[in-house]
């Protein structure tokens, strides 16, 4: 029987792969244009900007998938 923390760890994966899911998909696609405009002002504010935001944000949400499914399977299989 599976109790109640497995449960928590399912949907939480779940919910944490939807959202990594939908923020890949609104990031811009990265071309050769981009590695250009490393030393311009907007090289220097990425971070400031939605895509680098959405850039962290996915580093955040995949650590965090990853984690998570570590312990649904250890919680599930005890």
């Amino acid at each position: 029987m599976i109790g109640w923390i497995a449960w928590i760890c399912i949907a939480l994966t779940i919910i944490v792969a939807v959202a990594l899911t939908i923020v890949v998909m609104l990031q811009s696609s990265k071309d050769g244009a981009s590695a250009a405009l490393g030393n311009t002002f907007y090289g220097a504010n990425k971070g400031k900007t939605l895509d680098g935001v959405l850039s962290k944000l996915t580093i955040y949400l995949g650590i965090a998938f990853v984690v998570l499914c570590f312990a649904t399977t250890i919680t599930v299989t005890k």
